[in-house]
């Protein structure tokens, strides 16, 4: 039992920081405007696979298909349609 604690206090009493782990990419523009259109539902079939397999690769990336999900909500009306 005290050895447990002395590995715990040990570690507690640990100065340094440790960080591990890939640093955060930015995703390049033309990943953005075809995510914008895979929103919209107007990418292509074919391109929205690439898109998907890109999130996969990069989950981090998925808020930013939220962002843009929730930016189209909050577009007026499409023309022709009258607002509530």
């Amino acid at each position: 039992m005290n050895n447990t604690f002395a590995t715990l206090a040990g570690f507690l009493d640990r100065s340094e920081t440790e960080v591990e782990g890939r640093s955060l990419e930015a995703p390049p523009e033309s990943f953005l405007a075809k995510l914008r259109e895979f929103a919209r539902g107007t990418l292509p079939e074919a391109e929205r696979l690439e898109i998907i397999c890109r999130l996969n690769q990069n989950p981090q990336w998925i808020l930013l298909l939220a962002d843009g999900l929730k930016a189209l909500r909050n577009e007026p009306a499409a023309a022709g349609e009258s607002a509530p």
